[in-house]
């Protein structure tokens, strides 16, 4: 009787163990989007583009991963990819993504950045520049 209860107990915490380290980090396929899409992946670490580079007057499409996930106690493993002067706000759940298509009507350089953790605006690695050229 002690061998089964222990049996059944060990496939019980190994395979909660399972569950937990897979929903930690597994990475689902991000879709097929046509166009120019630039992807960008967040962390509680940052961006990891600091500069993006686009052509005025042509869509674009930014797609936002975030690589936390709902564990996190800061921003519960969201994040946001946000530039004010375009209108562009995107955020992403944990483990997930989302993305946005907009067209450029302006040259210039633009901050965009992530309101929602880690600091906020006030972090550096939350932030970088999104620069349209003519």
């Amino acid at each position: 009787m002690r061998a089964a209860t222990f049996a059944v107990v060990s496939v019980l915490v190994l395979g909660s163990a399972g569950y937990l380290l897979v929903k930690a980090f597994w990475k689902p396929e991000l879709p097929l989007i046509a166009g120019n899409v630039i992807d960008v992946a967040a962390d509680m670490g940052g961006f990891d583009m600091k500069v993006v580079r686009v052509t005025v007057g042509e869509p674009v499409t930014v797609r936002l991963r975030s690589l936390d996930n709902s564990h996190h106690t800061d921003g519960g493993g969201r994040h946001q990819w946000a530039v004010d002067e375009l209108g562009v706000d995107i955020v992403a759940p944990p483990m997930g993504s989302s993305y946005k298509t907009f067209t450029p009507d302006k040259p210039g350089t633009y901050t965009f950045y992530c309101d929602i953790c880690c600091g906020g605006r006030a972090n550096p690695t939350m932030s970088g520049k999104l620069i349209v050229a003519a």
